[in-house]
């Protein structure tokens, strides 16, 4: 007798469950992701054909505008901007709200004097952006030690994270004399291994 061959039929795969696992993977990202707080200055550093890695996160970031402006940042790792506005509380006698704390957690680089950070805390939209556009920014004069309020910023800052590295993003055309006080500062707080984040230049 003849063998009866089995029809062969095309095998089909319900991607039913590999969708929604893929949509709800989606919807997770999207909603614990955290946007970058936007820098109140644009910085273009100068070029390099350095192309040793800069951290992206875990920084001290310290940057200086075309103006000679000092401007300071850190990521919000472990709750550590909580600890160091807690630190320039006390450095500087601050009295903030619950509010102005927490502007200053979910913020980034600022720029403004110590006396003026209340009333930048409190700002929004343009009048935040009028006070960045204005502000002559962190002072930073190393021939007046009581006047260079950036090591204080420095100081609180590594307090409430010592592991932090700290990167110096300095616009090509900024001052020298700004960006040597900048290191000046954070040689003088025993800060001798910082970054210069620059972008890379094409090679020959």
């Amino acid at each position: 007798m003849p063998k009866i061959k089995p029809k062969k039929g095309s095998v089909s795969l319900d991607m039913t469950a590999m969708c929604d696992v893929a949509f709800l993977l989606l919807t997770f990202f999207v909603l614990t992701a955290k946007a970058k707080p936007s820098e109140p200055v644009e910085v273009t550093t100068p070029a390099s054909i350095v192309d040793l890695p800069v951290p992206d996160i875990n920084v001290i970031t310290i940057m200086v505008d075309v103006k000679g402006r000092a401007f300071i940042g850190m990521d919000n790792i472990n709750n550590s901007r909580q600890a160091w506005i807690d630190g320039l509380k006390s450095q500087f006698a601050l009295t903030l709200d619950a509010e102005q704390e927490k502007n200053f957690v979910n913020g980034g680089v600022i720029g403004v004097p110590a006396a003026d950070l209340p009333n930048y805390l409190n700002a929004k939209g343009a009048d935040k952006k009028k006070i960045e556009e204005t502000s002559p920014g962190i002072p930073i004069d190393t021939a007046n030690t009581d006047a260079n309020q950036l090591k204080d910023w420095i100081v609180n800052a590594r307090r409430a994270n010592s592991k932090a590295s700290v990167v110096i993003k300095a616009d090509a055309k900024s001052p020298y004399a700004s960006v040597k006080k900048v290191m000046k500062t954070l040689q003088n707080q025993g800060v001798d291994r910082f970054s210069l984040l620059t972008s890379m230049e094409a090679r020959d």
